[in-house]
């Protein structure tokens, strides 16, 4: 079984496609929108707490600090 696995793993390959680079334009906009959204999300922090934070914005929150 192991042996029809891994002849199988040989036809079933799927090739990794490399992500384009940005463009430095294109890397200080993203960065820039990214920055502006955990400056809206800490706002909301300072002004109505944590607990108060949508799920989306706590994964944001948690995503941006990894």
């Amino acid at each position: 079984m192991k042996l029809l696995n891994w002849v199988s793993s040989l036809f079933n390959r799927t090739e990794k496609t490399s992500q384009r680079p940005l463009t430095d334009d294109q890397f200080n906009e993203l960065k820039s929108k990214k920055q502006k959204k955990m400056d809206d999300i800490l706002d909301k922090i300072s002004k109505n707490g944590y607990d108060n934070l949508s799920n989306h914005e706590k994964n944001f929150l948690n995503n941006y600090l990894d």
